[in-house]
């Protein structure tokens, strides 16, 4: 059997050579991607030291990784601190879940109206045979997981690329790894009740329902968060 690279320097010894663009590309694709799976928790610092360790690579391009990804803002860099995951205020997740709601709310719209067209069914029934409720309650980094494929999915097919783009700048993700550590099995039913909900209407073709049901998805949700007491939240107003 092939040995296989058991240390940084054997690690990036053995990958291809990269041009710079492609290796920071790499690097925030990891980054991003650990964010996302919530293997770095909301406020956590990013060393560098770490990362660099992590990802196989320099310090150059992990700088510039962490500086991209503050740009999309997943990251915060705060002066003399370094790089953090994003972590929002309690005023800034009631902002964000008031404007959620009419855009998410207009998503769903437009995927029942379109869902028809081209592949938006067979698409759309693929991704809810993954995400709809199972008989046994599912981890809570896969539900999270399941959750980001299920609402993105809503949007694509609904086919407005700049409703798509308004969305993206949300940061959805980052909220629900705020504040999904702090969902409890009663949640995790009422959120699979509302997106059976949702999903029966935009299958239906009935753009009215869905947009309903989105919005009273989104509600229920904002509901239970205003309940968490200061500490899920970053100190501010």
């Amino acid at each position: 059997m092939e040995s296989q690279p058991s240390t940084t320097s054997d690690l990036m010894s053995s990958r291809p050579k990269q041009r710079r663009g492609e290796t920071v590309g790499f690097v925030i694709d990891e980054i991003r991607e650990g964010i996302l799976s919530g293997r770095y928790a909301p406020g956590q610092r990013l060393i560098g030291r770490d990362l660099t360790d992590y990802v196989g690579f320099s310090r150059g391009p992990v700088r510039e990784a962490l500086r991209r990804l503050s740009a999309e803002g997943l990251v915060e860099i705060v002066p003399n601190r370094g790089a953090m995951v994003r972590h929002l205020t309690r005023k800034q997740v009631d902002d964000l879940f008031a404007v959620r709601k009419n855009l998410e709310g207009l998503a769903a719209r437009l995927a029942a109206e379109r869902i028809n067209e081209g592949p938006n069914r067979a698409m759309f029934s693929e991704v809810w045979g993954q995400v709809r409720p199972k008989s046994s309650e599912l981890p809570w980094s896969d539900f999270i997981r399941l959750n980001r494929l299920y609402h993105h999915t809503i949007v694509a097919i609904g086919g407005n690329e700049t409703l798509s783009a308004l969305i993206a700048t949300l940061q959805l993700p980052v909220v629900m790894l705020q504040i999904g550590r702090a969902m409890r099995p009663h949640h995790t039913q009422v959120s699979h009740e509302d997106h059976v909900q949702v999903a029966e209407t935009i299958l239906s073709g009935n753009p009215d329902g869905a947009e309903h049901a989105m919005r009273q998805h989104l509600q229920r949700s904002h509901g239970w968060i205003v309940t968490l007491p200061d500490s899920a939240f970053r100190r501010g107003a």
